[in-house]
């Protein structure tokens, strides 16, 4: 065996060839380049690279006194520089594998497969005096809907939202916006007195909605909130309707108010306002219109979900509005910069084996 001094020079050798080596591939794919081709995301940890050199040394030194023990008059069986060589070799790649695979090497374009689920939601809201009406656990049927939309935001997640309110005719009240908070202080203000065209154009509504979707390509759904009650023709809505399904337009019709119903006020801020009377002199009753809303949401391929709760369940709304975003998902072949990482994790395992079976291939 040779001397410790023998022994260092060649590990100092052995690593700075291996230093050397790195730096030339680096340098051959780019990395030096002003806008590098080869980088890493986690560059600091390389610096780890340094801890190997001492442990080499400390290797060394550990062979070279191996090999000076003697038991009696037979020394130990030495080991050669050259099976110190190959196996300080494997360890150090074992050991720079691992460190390159933890910075995260970025190299080159890979094909990566990314599912679009964005979501443009408008919110249709009816504001019509019959949504006055307190059938709902004592609270009106608006009240209950501007709780149901304060939820909504509370629990929405990037989606872009707009917000149109409909009587007798739709006005376009918020474009779509990522601002919960304008949404909620508007959605608070809203009054039936806003629009003075009473009654409930449904076609309406689903039409101002319709132009307030953007020209991306994204998925696009409606969620209405009405009692039911639809004033204006068939043959205006049977168009709207055909439009909403040739543009998959997904629909969610929310459906609030009591089979039993009661009396429309006059006005949505009196308490003492008196009742709406027909054309007999009697209370005007409104009742939720079930199988309105039931015909409303097949002739849009959309869900109904009824309620005369005061405080609705909003997991069953969400639940429909995150299979709005999945059912109209586009899967994209896209061009996502590569991480190179397992390449270097499978080298650290075959050296690794290498350096476990290397006491058996150096006795063949």
């Amino acid at each position: 065996m040779n001397s410790l001094k023998y022994i260092y020079l060649r590990i100092i050798a052995l690593q700075a060839m291996i230093w050397i080596f790195m730096l030339l591939l680096f340098y051959f794919f780019g990395g030096f380049d002003a806008a590098p081709r080869c980088y890493f995301v986690h560059p600091s940890y390389l610096v780890l690279f340094g801890l190997f050199l001492p442990f080499s040394l400390v290797f060394g030194w550990t062979i070279y006194k191996t090999n000076q023990l003697k038991w009696g008059r037979a020394n130990t069986m030495g080991i050669s520089t050259s099976y110190m060589t190959i196996q300080l070799l494997l360890m150090s790649l074992v050991w720079y594998a691992l460190v390159i695979a933890a910075a995260m090497p970025i190299y080159g374009k890979e094909k990566a497969i990314s599912s679009k689920s964005n979501l443009e939601l408008i919110i249709c809201l009816d504001i019509s005096k019959s949504m006055n009406v307190k059938d709902m656990e004592g609270s009106s049927r608006l009240d209950v809907a501007k709780r149901v939309i304060s939820s909504l935001l509370s629990k929405s997640s990037g989606e872009q939202i707009g917000l149109c309110i409909f009587a007798g005719n739709a006005i376009r009240e918020i474009e779509l916006t990522r601002d919960y908070q304008l949404i909620r202080t508007v959605v608070s203000n809203v009054e039936s007195e806003l629009i003075e065209q009473q009654g409930t154009d449904i076609a309406a509504a689903f039409q101002q909605a319709k132009e307030m979707f953007s020209s991306n390509v994204i998925n696009k759904s409606v969620l209405m909130i009405t009692d039911g009650e639809n004033h204006e023709s068939d043959n205006q809505d049977s168009d709207i309707y055909k439009e909403i399904l040739s543009k998959d337009i997904k629909t969610c019709i929310v459906g609030l108010g009591s089979s039993s119903g009661g009396p429309i006020p006059s006005r949505s801020t009196d308490n003492d306002a008196t009742n709406l009377i027909d054309d007999n002199g009697n209370e005007w009753i409104s009742k939720l219109d079930l199988e309105s809303i039931k015909q409303l949401a097949t002739s849009t391929a959309g869900s109904a979900i009824i309620s005369s709760e005061a405080y609705p369940d909003i997991e069953a709304i969400l639940t429909q509005i995150n299979l709005m975003k999945r059912e109209n998902s586009r899967t994209l072949d896209v061009d996502v910069e590569a991480m190179r990482y397992k390449w270097f994790v499978y080298a650290a395992l075959i050296a690794f084996c290498t350096l476990l079976l290397l006491p058996v291939i150096w006795k063949k």
